[in-house]
């Protein structure tokens, strides 16, 4: 069981929404925490809040779409506490909405380069740094509903972008070491400045509460919303069906997984005899 006693957590985009109930969440657990973001004032309101509550709170500035931007926010990190346990990659925008022809192509960039890129650059600067630290710690990236099924029309960026996580996610947990924790949010409907005037979602601090719950398990697949199992499915099963119909399991069907024709290129690389 994950304790947030003690630990430093930074939260890229932690001043509003998901990201501010997740600082308060686990800093009503003890943990150290750490937010950034481009709005100086949105900045000094989330901190004063959080004080007000006990939490040990500080912030600097960020934009996550420059990587020096990102190594600053990771050096005044260390800086404060010398380390960093938990980064959680919060930030994220929407826009480019519509068909896929009639989005603004300049808005699509920008969102990938906050969602995607912005991921991009916290885990790169921090899996580095926590490589060299050599002790236990996690990052979690927030990918959406939409890392798995549609669930918004007509913002093909932004959907994009949250599959694109999930997949850079799954990448990290495979590449870097056993120490360092690596999970996806999947957050549904949820009432955020980012949702706009539309009302109807989960409540924030709910969520952080779902979310606080699973990290604390050990989990690396966050999740909430029970009814997303319906399209989820939907999906699953269409992928199924085309592979029952045009591409069957068969004996001996591993001679193409990637994984083994790799193993066993390696294993030929490392029987080659040397050259005298």
């Amino acid at each position: 069981m994950y304790k947030f006693k003690d630990k430093v957590v930074a939260i890229t985009g932690g001043a509003t929404g998901i990201g501010f109930a997740l600082a308060k969440a686990f800093g009503e657990e003890g943990a150290k925490i750490l937010i950034g973001e481009p709005r100086q004032e949105k900045l000094f309101e989330a901190v004063e809040k959080l004080r007000a509550l006990g939490v040990e709170a500080d912030s600097t500035v960020l934009d996550v779409t420059e990587l020096a931007s990102v190594e600053r926010f990771a050096d005044f990190a260390w800086q404060r506490h010398g380390k960093v346990e938990m980064l959680i990659n919060n930030a994220g925008i929407s826009g480019a909405r519509g068909l896929i022809h009639e989005a603004d192509l300049g808005e699509a960039h920008k969102v990938f380069n906050v969602n995607f890129f912005g991921v991009w650059h916290g885990c790169s600067v921090f899996g580095k740094r926590m490589i060299e630290q050599g002790t236990p710690a996690a990052i979690y990236n927030l990918g959406s509903e939409n890392s798995l099924f549609i669930a918004v029309p007509r913002s093909v960026a932004y959907v994009a972008s949250k599959h694109a996580v999930l997949g850079l996610s799954e990448s990290l947990r495979n590449d870097l070491p056993d120490f360092i924790q690596v999970g996806t949010i999947f957050p549904g409907y949820v009432d955020t400045p980012l949702t706009g005037s539309a009302s109807g979602g989960m409540n924030a601090d709910e969520f952080a509460s779902i979310v606080k719950r699973q990290i604390k398990a050990g989990e690396h697949f966050i999740v909430s919303h029970g009814y997303n199992m319906v399209h989820i499915e939907k999906r699953y099963h269409e992928i199924e069906k085309a592979y029952s119909a045009y591409a069957p399991r068969y004996e001996g069907d591993d001679e193409y997984d990637v994984g083994k024709l790799i193993a066993n290129h390696k294993l030929r690389k490392s029987k080659k005899p040397k050259s005298s």
